[in-house]
């Protein structure tokens, strides 16, 4: 990372941890009406403190690592006050959203390969777990025996940046396609989605605004389809069951009711035996089947960010009947863990490696929870010398270990094979 924009990250993070700015926010929210021990900058440092670490187990733990962080002896109850508030998690939220829109810089080693081809590579998915059985009210859930009560996270990830564009917090029933970002905000993009969220007017609203998608379909659909090799027209299904063991189909499909798009059908099997099929406008030529296909496959990097956030940040251990503090807790475990990527973000920049986000969120026990200790007590202090600290951990501890084996696969084979394509 050059001087400069160290200095701008560095800038920012400390402007981000302000204890005038986040409790100005918490008067704003109505979190804070009048002055009292809790306040907003110090509860907000609590929870990602606590959060952002795997061993937090309770609302006890974080009222004691409250209590270590600022020197206070705080009892529970007072403290659970404060958690039940209405307008805890607005303000949290708040925060969490202010996290997401500052401006830094972009993941080193996609944006590198990238940054020629696409805009921004956006992905679209979502993620639920179960929340307390008394909350189906508030939290209905799809499945009402194992699951009566439950929350999905609906997420657009941008890549580039390795952290979400937005996350919208609903109940479990919530329909998914609400939640697609805006067409007319991804000119230039390639947008990825899994099949729930395939829509016919949706990838026509893409097309419009010249933007990329490679979106997964139903394995139920059957329009007719032309393959590009032979030119012959089939049923769609029909073609599903002439798909060799391996490679791929190229095909165009076309609806009665709309435009003809591409599709390719993998022989590739998920993880339920099916065939993946995904619709896209790629060109043939500059993206062959092999390419599609592993482009798609970057979309794991969300799922990755799910296993991250309920692995590593504690999103679903509390079992509480409060549905504020369920709020309350979820935007603070998705802050701690974009606090986190910043770092780690910002550690790769600085000292130009590869750092594993994975090992990074593993090892938050080491370096994260003495980084917020030194943040709350700084009292908005400088804190280049402890953001510092932190940075020399990532880039000494974190790195990827295996580069050459990436190289082969995942991510780094997809960039590989692209590079290749587009000369």
């Amino acid at each position: 990372m050059k001087q400069e924009q160290d200095s701008r990250f560095l800038n920012a993070f400390e402007r981000f941890f302000s204890p005038i700015e986040l409790d100005m926010l918490g008067r704003q929210t109505g979190f804070m009406k009048r002055r009292r021990q809790v306040t907003p900058h110090k509860f907000c440092m609590a929870l990602v403190s606590a959060l952002g670490s795997a061993t937090t187990n309770s609302i006890a733990d974080i009222q004691r690592q409250f209590n270590h962080m600022h020197v206070t002896g705080i009892q529970l109850k007072p403290f659970h006050k404060q958690l039940v508030k209405m307008a805890a998690p607005e303000f949290m939220r708040e925060v969490f959203e202010k996290a997401l829109a500052m401006h830094l810089p972009d993941m080193l080693t996609l944006r590198d390969k990238y940054q020629d081809v696409f805009d921004r590579i956006i992905l679209q998915d979502g993620t639920s777990f179960a929340v307390h059985d008394d909350l189906m009210h508030y939290f209905p859930g799809r499945f009402n025996v194992h699951s009566p009560a439950a929350v999905e996270l609906h997420v657009t990830y941008d890549v580039f940046k390795g952290q979400p564009k937005s996350v919208s917090l609903t109940e479990d029933v919530a329909p998914e396609r609400d939640y697609l970002p805006s067409a007319s905000s991804l000119t230039g993009c390639l947008f990825m989605a899994d099949a729930g969220y395939f829509s016919k007017s949706y990838i026509q609203k893409l097309q419009d605004a010249s933007a990329f998608f490679i979106s997964r379909m139903s394995n139920s659909v059957n329009p007719m389809a032309v393959c590009n090799n032979s030119q012959q027209t089939k049923p769609l299904q029909t073609w599903l069951k002439e798909l060799p063991n391996t490679g791929a189909l190229d095909l165009d499909v076309h609806w009665p009711d709309g435009p003809t798009y591409r599709c390719v059908a993998f022989a590739a099997l998920d993880h339920k035996k099916r065939h993946v099929l995904v619709c896209t406008n790629l060109d043939r030529q500059q993206f062959p089947p092999d390419v599609v296909g592993d482009l798609y496959r970057v979309r794991w990097q969300i799922e990755l960010l799910f296993k991250e956030w309920k692995s590593m940040n504690n999103l679903n251990k509390f079992d509480t009947h409060h549905a504020t503090i369920v709020e309350t807790l979820i935007w603070g475990s998705l802050l701690a863990a974009t606090l986190k990527r910043w770092l780690i973000n910002a550690a790769q920049q600085k000292y130009d490696r590869v750092i594993s986000l994975f090992t990074g969120a593993k090892s938050a026990h080491i370096w994260w929870l003495p980084f917020c200790l030194d943040v709350a007590r700084s009292n908005g202090a400088d804190l280049v010398t402890t953001i510092n600290d932190a940075l020399a951990f990532l880039a000494q501890r974190c790195q990827r270990q295996n580069l050459k084996r990436d190289q082969k696969n995942g991510v780094f084979k997809t960039l590989s094979k692209l590079d290749k394509s587009a000369t």
